[in-house]
């Protein structure tokens, strides 16, 4: 409380203090955290691009065969690695995974089967996608061929399932995610999956789904990586916030009050 000269007389003048509440506070908070947010974003970023760097060297490499014995410790290091392998197909365990997409926005499914080695090891292969008029085997006979066969792909590992994605229905043969350890587990396989890549052109892809042929994926790497986005959301926040929190600091508080004397 301060006083001021008025007409000869003393009078107390208030003046108000700032004061802040629960509001102010978090507004406070809010800046540097989106900041920060946006920096852990800097930093994944420069991880997803050196990741996606080193799976396109690993997919420019030749394939190499598939060893006898695989050992699972070391498998992420490979995965995308492309590997031959040759063997028989068992069709009566071909699992369906979907329905998912292609390119052009048509649903299908990816046909899973396991492959017998010449070895006698058998291993899960991803062969293709097939149309959704091509679900059922009996459709498309031309791709049950029990000829020995030899696949180029890709190595892969489990698929990360998000929240939306439901439940597999094991026992109806409907799988929404690769869970590479269960289909292994009931197909009597060893956990791994290999991925066929296609290089056909368009014309003959289209040729191989009317005819019900599975076909492979492209050989490119198939990581999302939306983490620039998610900067500049950041980012902008600690921007915007910064300015509303320098506004409302900034705006002057209650005039002194002088409280006259009766």
């Amino acid at each position: 409380m301060q006083t001021s000269a008025s007409d000869g007389e003393q009078a107390p003048v208030f003046r108000a203090k700032r004061r802040f509440g629960l509001g102010t506070v978090l507004m406070c908070t809010i800046p540097f955290i989106t900041f920060g947010l946006g920096t852990w974003q800097v930093q994944r970023l420069r991880w997803k691009v050196n990741l996606i760097q080193e799976m396109e060297e690993r997919m420019e490499k030749g394939a190499i065969p598939l060893p006898r014995r695989i050992n699972q410790d070391v498998l992420p290091d490979y995965e995308y690695r492309k590997v031959a392998v040759k063997g028989h197909y068992r069709h009566d365990q071909e699992m369906l995974l979907g329905p998912r997409t292609r390119g052009d926005g048509q649903a299908g499914y990816f046909i899973i089967t396991p492959l017998v080695r010449e070895n006698g090891t058998t291993i899960l292969v991803k062969r293709g996608w097939v149309s959704m008029d091509k679900k059922d085997k009996r459709s498309r006979p031309e791709s049950l061929t029990n000829d020995l066969v030899e696949v180029e792909g890709l190595l892969r590992m489990n698929e990360k399932r998000n929240t939306f994605t439901p439940d597999n229905d094991v026992l109806n043969n409907q799988w929404y995610w690769t869970d590479v350890d269960t289909m292994a587990k009931i197909t009597g396989c060893e956990p791994l999956l290999v991925e066929q890549v296609s290089r056909q052109s368009p014309n003959k892809e289209h040729t191989l789904i009317d005819r019900g042929i599975p076909v492979g994926r492209s050989p490119v790497v198939e990581v999302r990586n939306s983490h620039m986005q998610y900067i500049i959301t950041w980012y902008s926040l600690s921007a915007f916030t910064t300015v509303m929190l320098w506004r409302l600091l900034k705006k002057p508080i209650n005039r002194p009050m002088k409280v006259k004397r009766l």
